[in-house]
């Protein structure tokens, strides 16, 4: 029996490339990543941009780091920043190809987001304040010192912040 060489010799590149574990074939240049929330029903933004409410899966570039904000009325603010990474890919015994250039070496971490919103407390509150305090004080004493105020006038303006923190 003859075997067909040019036949048999696309079989065994067929073979091994199916059997390589090329990321190519196993992988997409996309990832899907799960974004939760407790609870439920918040405004996800990824990279400033709204994209729905939680919970939601998006679909993602292994390429690209992405800041992934949390915004629910009555809950502070949360934020994730999610990343590629391509350890997994590094540890693998076979690495050849495109893989790389397709961008499909790389895994986002996490894949899955599970966040519990917390209502602000009020010490976050007053320290939000007095930071805004502090902020106008700070603004009024540079003012000073540049000579866009005279010193009648600065102690009048922190008179004024003063004041109107104290209420």
């Amino acid at each position: 029996m003859r075997i067909n060489l040019p036949l048999f010799i696309a079989f065994v590149a067929l073979a091994s490339i199916a059997l390589s574990g090329c990321a190519l074939i196993t992988t997409r240049s996309t990832q899907k990543v799960v974004i939760r929330t407790t609870p439920e029903g918040a405004v996800v933004k990824i990279n400033g941009k709204e994209v729905g409410l939680s919970p939601i899966k998006v679909r993602l570039s292994r390429e690209d780091l992405y800041r992934i904000d949390i915004e629910k009325a009555g809950f502070g603010p949360a934020f994730v920043l999610i990343a590629p990474s391509s350890e997994a890919y590094s540890r693998r015994f076979f690495r050849w190809g495109l893989d790389g250039e397709l961008g499909v070496t790389k895994v986002l971490v996490p894949a899955e987001v599970n966040i519990e919103l917390k209502a602000p407390t009020a010490d976050e509150g007053m320290q939000n304040e007095y930071l805004r305090f502090v902020g106008q004080v700070n603004q009024a004493d540079a003012m000073l010192r540049s000579g866009e105020l005279d010193a009648a006038t600065h102690r009048f303006l922190v008179g004024q912040i003063v004041a109107f923190y104290q209420q």
